[in-house]
């Protein structure tokens, strides 16, 4: 496969969070097959594995990439998104649905999750709670990972509750076993 910036080096397979993708040692560049880079990005965080949206929904938001870009794997010309919540602009195939991120992208995207996840209040907690409550009872098999995700979700509530009422951490700590 060709690099879709550089158009003549070769892409060559890496490992990344325990993940094979397509890398370009010349402008730095990754190819993700489809899922490859959410996969990426839980193992790199398991924390930002509840974070959960789909590239591909919303077609109104897709702009064409100002330089032709094709993709790798069929030739299709990428459409650029912004990556859920950061301010990073991927490139997408809207056939294969593998993505395209430059040089540091992976890096910025997760910043950018980490951030949203410190920044959010205790009621926007308890509402993404409830969506993935709503989550496990509309789709049982997938319990063992809306699972997880509650108990990641309700982890970082009680993190930002206690850090919000240092006081009521203060007394919970004193309380015996």
């Amino acid at each position: 496969m060709k690099c879709p910036k550089c158009k003549l080096e070769n892409l060559k397979e890496i490992n990344i969070n325990g993940v094979k993708i397509d890398w370009c040692e010349r402008c730095g560049g990754l190819w993700f097959d489809k899922n490859e880079l959410k996969i990426t990005r839980d193992h790199r965080d398991r924390d930002l594995s509840w974070l959960d949206f789909d590239l591909w929904e919303d077609k109104n938001k897709l702009m064409i990439s100002g330089k032709s870009i094709d993709c790798p794997r069929d030739g299709q010309p990428l459409f650029k998104i912004k990556y859920g919540s950061t301010d990073v602009m991927v490139d997408i195939c809207l056939t294969c649905h593998g993505v395209w991120l430059d040089r540091n992208e992976l890096n910025k995207i997760i910043t950018g999750l980490r951030e949203k996840i410190n920044s959010e209040t205790i009621p926007e907690y308890i509402n993404d709670l409830g969506k993935e409550i709503a989550e496990l009872l509309a789709h049982p098999d997938h319990a063992d990972v809306e699972l997880r995700h509650i108990v990641i979700i309700m982890k970082l509530l009680e993190y930002r509750f206690l850090a919000r009422h240092p006081r009521i951490a203060e007394m919970i700590s004193g309380l015996p076993d």
